[in-house]
């Protein structure tokens, strides 16, 4: 006999997704309402991990259900889909805290990418934290090169190692009770640093291409664990792009908080702070106040914006 039931989403495959209700796992799939839906068809896919769905359940003896519909979400994670499609990516959903995960070396730290995560997660109103790992490979340079970029952006930075076991506790400490999305590019470590906190998990891992440079895809589904009652990790796969869709020119400043001082102060109002006369920003910029980095990946994620709304409106 069918019944339903409320489920929480912790894998998705394609059209396929595992959710779990009331201690039983069910391989599920979308109601045909939902495929035909053509408010989803601006999205890659509807469902994501950590959506709480109603599901309908075949039978007790058959651990197999249908998606009827997503609840209200708290909040979610997205980019755009990659190349030059439009679609909204949703990469997880009902979150208490991003977790971005860089390497000081093999591959070397892409703050960049780091600062899209960052903008956008600020755009969703989810906290952010940067994780640093592989920090046994880090030399005096990187660790000033660091502490400079994000002097005065206000992150909550950890700098770990899986080898030496250092700062791997304070991880552990400050994702309790938490649901949290570990994000990053491919080869930093994502995988080995969840199963250093949580060895039980015994997730696969792989190392750098040699000839590339670049991390293999070890994680190639966005799957949650759930640790205890309060605390759950969602492992995602390495990314090499994260493109932003829905934030416009004029917001994006708002996200660089140490811009905030001086953007008020701009000559004109909607300065983007790029070609503009009177702009307090590239002032702050000109005598050292705003480190030129920060400034650079701020107009590069400028130009993205430019770029996706063009092409979009073509």
């Amino acid at each position: 006999m069918q019944k339903r039931a409320k489920g929480l989403v912790t894998k998705v495959f394609g059209r396929h997704y595992t959710v779990e209700s009331g201690g039983i796992e069910y391989d599920s799939f979308l109601k045909g309402k939902m495929r035909i839906d053509s408010s989803w068809h601006q999205m890659t896919n509807p469902v994501a991990v950590g959506d709480h769905v109603d599901i309908i359940i075949e039978n007790d003896s058959d651990p197999r259900a249908v998606i009827e519909s997503v609840c209200d979400r708290k909040n979610k994670i997205s980019r755009k889909e990659k190349g030059k499609n439009s679609r909204e990516d949703i990469i997880a959903a009902n979150l208490d805290l991003i977790m971005i995960v860089q390497s000081f070396a093999d591959p070397f730290m892409n703050l960049r990418f780091a600062d899209r995560v960052y903008v956008k997660a600020n755009n969703s109103s989810i906290p952010v934290a940067l994780c640093v790992n592989k920090s046994d490979l880090s030399c005096d340079e990187t660790e000033s090169y660091l502490a400079e970029y994000y002097s005065k952006s206000g992150l909550k930075i950890f700098k770990t190692s899986c080898l030496s076991g250092s700062g791997i506790s304070e991880v552990a400490s400050y994702i309790k009770n938490k649901h949290v999305l570990f994000i990053g590019v491919s080869g930093c470590g994502k995988s080995s640093l969840i199963n250093k906190i949580f060895p039980e998990k015994n997730l696969k891992v792989s190392e750098v291409s040699e000839s590339t440079g670049k991390g293999r895809h070890t994680t190639t589904n966005t799957i949650m664990y759930r640790i205890d009652s309060k605390t759950a990790i969602i492992d995602s796969p390495g990314l090499r792009e994260f493109g932003i869709p829905d934030i416009e020119e004029y917001e994006l400043s708002d996200y660089f908080y140490e811009f905030k001082k001086y953007s008020s102060k701009c000559q004109f109002s909607g300065c983007s702070h790029d070609h503009e006369p009177g702009c307090e920003i590239q002032r702050a910029l000109d005598k050292g106040k705003i480190y030129e980095g920060r400034y650079i990946s701020y107009i590069n994620i400028l130009e993205s914006l430019r770029e996706y709304k063009r092409w979009k409106y073509r």
